[in-house]
């Protein structure tokens, strides 16, 4: 197997020479006009002596540099599975079909526009307090429960593509000690799709309410985003250009998902969130220029913690 990966490689890249276990490449990263691109098939990894751009899977630069062909034989080779195929998701050793997910909102649920009266003053003041205006609590189908499981707390509900409920995210607004109680299922979703162009620019926030500002806002739902995620896979999918906006003290964590998004060859645009705040106090115009000014993140972030 290793000596087909080899002759793929060397289609691909531009070979120099055998050194031990190692075959020399010029890289096709820093176009050093050395030879400093060192691969070991036999691990699965390579490094550039120069530009250090390392990784954990020679594929990666079989998909970045060579044709659909090479592609495709060196998946035949190898039995991995490319992102064309983000229908299906790997559990354990089999290929199943994941199971689209509906769910009820609370049967005390009522909405929160076009309407007034004396209990919606506390939950609609909290929102207005969040600055959500009255066009986003409608255009978000924005609601609030007064009794049962969920009482006194806003009701912010997600509809799949098709327009069904797949999860709701419920906050108190009459200071409970619990923040947030949510349902008792999978939060593996794309919140709100419905409302997401995947042909524009896509941002991914923190949660729901730092989503409901702007258009084509995506929650994480404090979530990692790793490739079996329902999110992962659509934005792959799909490759749309991604901004990440999170909160200044998840930076280990937006580092793991900006890692994971070039990985798959996506453009990828960090906005600096001032510290001390979250997208949800910041105005619009503050909004658009932290946007104007957001920083195009390249192969080094993703390779810094990378080692061979």
């Amino acid at each position: 197997m290793s000596t087909k990966q080899t002759k793929i490689l060397k289609q691909v890249l531009d070979y120099a020479h055998k050194s031990r276990d190692e075959h020399l490449f010029f890289c096709p990263f820093c176009k050093h006009h050395k030879p400093k691109l060192s691969v070991n098939v036999e691990k699965n990894v390579f490094k550039c002596w120069v530009c250090d751009v390392r990784g954990k899977n020679n594929y990666y630069l079989v998909k970045r540099f060579g044709s659909f062909d090479q592609q495709q034989e060196w998946l035949q080779i190898t039995n991995e599975v490319d992102i064309r195929d983000f229908e299906l998701f790997i559990s354990g050793s089999h290929v199943e079909h994941k199971v689209k997910q509906e769910i009820d909102l609370p049967i005390e649920y009522k909405p929160l526009w076009g309407t007034s009266c004396l209990s919606t003053q506390r939950p609609i003041n909290y929102l207005k307090n969040r600055g959500i205006s009255n066009s986003k609590i409608l255009e978000w189908k924005i609601g609030y429960c007064t009794e049962g499981e969920y009482k006194d707390r806003i009701i912010v509900p997600s509809f799949d593509e098709d327009g069904s409920v797949n999860y709701f995210v419920s906050r108190t607004f009459a200071n409970d000690w619990k923040k947030y109680k949510n349902p008792p299922v999978s939060k593996d979703v794309v919140f709100n799709e419905l409302l997401i162009d995947w042909e524009e620019p896509i941002v991914l926030v923190e949660g729901v309410f730092d989503a409901v500002h702007e258009p084509n806002m995506i929650p994480i739902l404090g979530s990692t985003l790793d490739e079996k995620t329902e999110l992962f896979q659509k934005v792959a999918s799909n490759q749309p250009m991604v901004y990440i906006a999170l909160d200044p003290d998840a930076r280990f964590k937006e580092s793991k998902i900006i890692a994971n998004l070039l990985e798959y060859d996506l453009e990828v645009w960090k906005i600096k969130v001032p510290k001390g705040k979250d997208l949800g106090e910041i105005t619009k115009y503050e909004y658009q220029r932290l946007k104007q000014n957001a920083e195009k993140v390249g192969l080094e972030m993703f390779f810094e913690n990378i080692t061979i």
